[in-house]
């Protein structure tokens, strides 16, 4: 009788263990893929000028762009980033069209540091959010007053497990 208690009890360990190693871990993300599919920040106006002919809707202006990732873990990421000054003064990360690995607790951060020296998250970083889906296209609000010229890439970084998936350069929009 007391072996089968025993039994039991180390079942329920067991059961307990792997509960907890599955949420810690979530294994299935690197299956499963989330969708994003924010809008621009103003609909249709990405251009530096004045707006939508006939909308009255003012342009975004575009601060920032960077099309070129490093992978650094869990395969290839591809997008385009982008800065947007908004005509209220706020400003706005926008990934488009992206590409990456789903895992957990999945951050998008700006980097003192550039793109190709990304292979662990220094210091000097501003975290600006979960990432909302590694497929398709989504917006990231940049805290007001934040100084963006210290800023030199945009990181997908896993928090949990402290690991950098990609790293994209930003740098001064010509257009």
């Amino acid at each position: 009788m007391q072996r089968k208690g025993i039994l039991a009890a180390g079942a329920v360990v067991v059961v307990v263990l792997a509960v907890a190693g599955l949420v810690a871990f979530q294994p299935w993300k690197l299956w499963v893929d989330q969708k994003s599919n924010d809008t621009a920040p103003v609909s249709g106006a990405t251009s530096q000028g004045g707006g939508n002919p006939g909308t009255g809707e003012a342009a975004a202006q575009t601060l920032f762009e960077g099309r070129t990732w490093r992978s650094y873990s869990h395969g290839e990421t591809t997008g385009t980033v982008r800065v947007y000054r908004i005509a209220n003064g706020s400003q706005v990360l926008r990934l488009e069209d992206l590409h990456t690995s789903n895992g957990p607790d999945v951050k998008v951060v700006l980097s003192e540091r550039p793109h190709d020296a990304q292979e662990n998250l220094a210091p000097g970083y501003l975290n600006l959010g979960t990432l909302k889906g590694n497929e398709g296209s989504s917006n990231y609000a940049i805290p007001a007053r934040t100084d963006l010229g210290r800023y030199k890439s945009v990181v997908i970084w896993c928090k949990r497990f402290n690991a950098v998936f990609a790293a994209a350069p930003i740098s001064r929009s010509t257009g």
